[in-house]
């Protein structure tokens, strides 16, 4: 399937890509269609496209790439929610987000999206564990006010 996005133009979408947020993204709660997609020209990143509106997009990366001490704790009823049993691997993705007028790249690691890639379920954790921010800096100065919510990620890298 091709899906005709603003931002990345076409895309191409099979259906071992299509992910469901049963509760949506914290700001985007109506979208729980998506495709997680992989455009060659944006790697590492990957791109959740909304079915409902396809320029809605939220470019991820998976955050195994950006922290190795990066280990949130995952309750067991979000595993569940997502299908998964304690052993199940499971995909931890992180929003990106880049502000041009200051050339940073950050990425929101307080509300990850867990995903279970046999359910093709996911959802966005809030963790209680300050450790981590939502504008975690991968270029760039680090941020004055880390106080951003996390649906800021699309909004700014669309």
């Amino acid at each position: 399937m091709k899906i005709q996005t603003r931002t990345l133009g076409v895309v191409e979408a099979t259906p071992e890509s299509f992910v469901t947020l049963p509760e949506g993204l914290l700001g985007y709660e109506d979208h729980r269609e998506f495709a997680l997609v992989t455009p060659a020209e944006y790697a590492p990143f990957r791109w959740l496209l909304s079915f409902r509106d396809p320029d809605v997009s939220f470019p991820v990366l998976d955050a195994r790439l950006l922290a190795s001490d990066y280990h949130p704790a995952i309750g067991a009823g979000d595993t569940r929610a997502l299908g998964a049993s304690a052993n199940d691997p499971l995909e931890i993705l992180v929003l990106a987000t880049l502000d041009p007028a200051e050339g940073r790249l950050t990425v929101n690691l307080r509300a990850p999206i867990v995903l279970h890639p046999t359910s093709r379920l996911a959802r966005q954790v809030v963790l209680s564990d300050g450790r981590w921010t939502v504008d975690h800096a991968i270029t760039g100065a680090p941020a004055k006010d880390s106080a951003a919510r996390p649906g800021e990620a699309a909004r700014q890298a669309a």
